[in-house]
């Protein structure tokens, strides 16, 4: 009696059991934000950014915003994004509107910036991509700009610390002193010093 129990309460909670976690499509969004080598002051760098998903669902709509840091400007955008793209305040906020991934789906554009001359020597780049108001990810790149003070140095050429050359601005004396002692009792010891001007 008591297996034909189990039997029974086996076959009405198994039902349930594999019910329990139905599966669920969704989209699962990724972004990536990368570039190649140094910026430098008064030039031009490209950022490469790549919008994903990776779930099982479409994922619109999507909007995709990146604040530059100070120095960098937008100059040209280039890639499939490119029509839903703007650069707005003056070229210092990338924002990209209306777009959508389909499900297993990735897309990549380029974002050119100028450098400013007076550019911070690091700076740090944010992007930011939100579905509908739910989800939002982001990405940040650490980017080193080269040129000026930036290169490490202080200014200076090395050797003298001085500025200016003072050789033959400012009089030398050669001092030469002639001591005469007599090591024995009573001897007396002369001093003499003859002070010449070196010609500039």
């Amino acid at each position: 009696m008591s297996a034909l129990c189990t039997v029974v309460g086996l076959g009405v909670a198994l039902p349930f059991a594999l019910s329990a976690t139905p599966a669920h499509a969704q989209p699962i969004l990724g972004v990536d934000k990368s570039h190649a080598g140094n910026f430098a002051r008064g030039g031009q760098g490209v950022y490469t950014i790549t919008v994903s998903n990776s779930g099982d669902e479409p994922a619109t709509p999507l909007e995709l915003t990146d604040n530059l840091p100070t120095g960098l400007t937008v100059a040209d955008i280039q890639g499939d994004l490119a029509s839903a793209c703007e650069a707005t305040n003056s070229g210092t906020t990338l924002h990209c509107d209306g777009f959508g991934l389909a499900d297993d789906a990735s897309t990549t554009f380029e974002v050119t910036v100028d450098v400013a001359a007076d550019a911070p020597c690091s700076v740090a780049n944010t992007v930011t991509v939100t579905q509908g108001g739910g989800a939002t990810v982001s990405d940040s790149d650490q980017t080193t700009i080269t040129g000026g003070d930036c290169d490490g140095g202080n200014g200076g050429g090395g050797g003298s610390i001085l500025p200016i050359n003072l050789n033959g601005l400012i009089p030398m004396f050669n001092n030469i002193t002639t001591n005469n002692n007599i090591n024995s009792p009573g001897a007396s010891n002369n001093s003499r010093q003859t002070y010449r001007l070196n010609a500039p």
